[in-house]
């Protein structure tokens, strides 16, 4: 579906799907258990193989955070209980067009669960994937009041991404760039790189609806599936693209 051509209930439901998986992660890093547990729906509208009443995850467990670090749990709490916020929000808003919980698979990247340090890896990629995709998604918005919510959950996974980097800062570990716009933050990326804030205009990089599934999907192009959705995400936006690149600077 071209972008030019896609409806705001296609965006929040794309929106719905990604809070559906990050409310996993952080719920399972946090309690070993689903939102479900929580007694958040999961049902609505569904694509393919994923069930209506809602799909199931895999590869989550609990975290064990150090005690000298336990402020990291409390972070990891309180972002998990922001992004299971997200999904009541975005259901309420989309009513009975809804999509469910398509089948996540917490695995995808081989990491995440084993100890804080994997934790903070993975947690630092989906914020700064969540924040990119708000701001991508931006101009595609039309009613006020879906901007405004809009702009209040950029706001909120701006902040989640902020400080998860702070603390990879902090505990100097080690990162991978994800595609051509990732800024990383120190030690692996430049000494200053602490925000995910380009120099260039002080704002954040966007990625395209696509180009984010490319990242969910495993860092496959064209593909419909795979990575952290196995079967696919629920909604019209469906299709990874080409990863996002660099961009160029004028000379």
């Amino acid at each position: 579906m071209p972008e030019n051509k896609i409806e705001e209930v296609d965006i929040l439901n794309f929106a719905l799907n990604l809070e559906y998986l990050e409310a996993e992660f952080y719920t399972y890093a946090t309690t070993g258990k689903s939102i479900t547990s929580f007694g958040i729906a999961t049902t609505g509208r569904s694509n393919g193989s994923n069930p209506a009443n809602g799909g199931t995850t895999k590869g989550g467990a609990k975290v064990t955070f150090s005690k000298e670090e336990s402020i990291l749990h409390d972070i990891a709490a309180q972002i998990g209980a922001d992004e299971r916020a997200h999904v009541v929000l975005l259901r309420g808003a989309l009513g009975s067009s809804a999509v469910a919980m398509p089948s996540i698979d917490l695995s995808a990247f081989g990491f995440g669960f084993g100890n804080q340090t994997d934790f903070l890896r993975i947690a630092r990629i989906f914020e700064d994937i969540g924040v990119t995709a708000y701001a991508g998604a931006a101009g595609m918005l039309r009613t006020p009041e879906i901007i405004a919510a809009a702009a209040g959950l950029l706001g909120a996974e701006a902040e989640h991404a902020a400080t998860i980097r702070a603390h990879i800062a902090r505990l100097n570990i080690a990162t991978t760039a994800i595609d051509g716009v990732d800024l990383i933050p120190p030690p692996s990326g430049a000494a200053r790189q602490f925000l995910s804030i380009k120099a260039s205009d002080g704002l954040v990089a966007t990625r395209t609806v696509g180009e984010v599934l490319y990242l969910a999907f495993g860092g496959k192009a064209g593909v419909r599936q795979g990575g952290f959705f196995p079967t696919g995400l629920n909604g019209e936006i469906a299709l990874s693209s080409e990863a996002a690149a660099s961009e160029k600077v004028a000379a």
